[in-house]
């Protein structure tokens, strides 16, 4: 839990994969009230978006090329499932954050452009898509029969909590 102890102002400098994994310790960090770094984790997930916020505006005018090019949304936030995968509490808010949130650069313009606004129908149906065909085509490997009941499970999940929008 060390990467929260990152002094705020140096946000903007660090690498695509040091922010996913620093944003990645303050999701964890913020499911329990009682941590100590509780209040920095939330203002490091707030100066990480910022930062992703400057990146995507800055790569729609070609003056910045994430260091992650091939990586898909999911994977730029760090959810994972399966048997290396994170829990269901992580998987869960790295959801509702990939509703609700500044992504960032992922893929190129147009794929970023596909997730649409924040807390939008488009950002719902895109996250709702892609892990309906994760799941579809995990069921079909008998050694993903994990990950695909937990994408089967985060499918619920939204549904459920983003149906909505």
């Amino acid at each position: 839990m060390k990467e929260v102890a990152i002094k705020i102002e140096n946000i903007p400098t660090l690498s695509d994969v040091r922010l996913r994994n620093l944003f990645l310790n303050a999701i964890k960090i913020r499911l329990d009230p009682t941590n100590k770094w509780y209040d920095e984790a939330e203002r490091a997930i707030a100066a990480i978006q910022d930062t992703w916020s400057d990146r995507v505006r800055r790569q729609q005018f070609q003056d910045y090329k994430a260091d992650t090019p091939e990586e898909g949304m999911l994977k730029s936030v760090g959810y994972k499932v399966g048997e290396n995968g994170e829990s269901y509490e992580v998987r869960h808010r790295l959801l509702d954050f990939l509703i609700e949130g500044v992504l960032p650069p992922a893929g190129s313009p147009p794929y970023y452009e596909d997730w649409g606004e924040p807390s939008s129908k488009q950002r719902y149906r895109k996250l709702h898509r892609v892990i309906r065909v994760l799941a579809s085509s995990a069921s079909h490997f008998s050694n993903m029969e994990k990950a695909a009941r937990e994408w089967e499970d985060d499918l619920i999940y939204i549904e459920d909590k983003w149906g909505h929008l």
